[in-house]
């Protein structure tokens, strides 16, 4: 007999971008604990092996900043865009329903001003 597993009625959550940046910095203290314990460097090697490895996960912090920053403001641009868009198609749509208003109303001015 199989066991039934009860589905979820809410949806999964999208992954957040600060989830990235926070397992990079996690990953990085890691890292650095585990490099000093196991080091057959110098002290001065070490650090410097540090340096240059921080310099790394900084320069990869900044590029995936930058990423998210992109996408996010491509997104923004599209949704500006989509609302222009949809606004220009309603004021195209009230400026003919006008035009129809005063061309219906001209018409009807013309028939009551006719001789019956």
């Amino acid at each position: 007999m199989e066991d039934a597993q009860p589905e979820s009625a809410e949806p999964a959550e999208a992954p957040k971008p600060g989830g990235f940046v926070a397992g990079v910095f996690i990953g990085l203290l890691a890292g650095t604990v585990l490099a000093m314990i196991a080091a057959p460097q110098s002290g001065e090697e070490t650090r410097d092996l540090l340096r240059a490895k921080a310099r790394e996960a900084v320069d990869r912090t900044r590029d995936t900043a930058d990423d998210i920053s992109q996408t996010v403001s491509g997104t923004t641009t599209d949704l500006i865009e989509r609302g222009r868009s949809i606004v220009e198609q309603a004021r195209i749509r009230v400026d003919a329903s006008i035009a129809e208003g005063i061309e219906a109303a001209e018409q009807h001015r013309s028939e009551l001003d006719q001789p019956t």
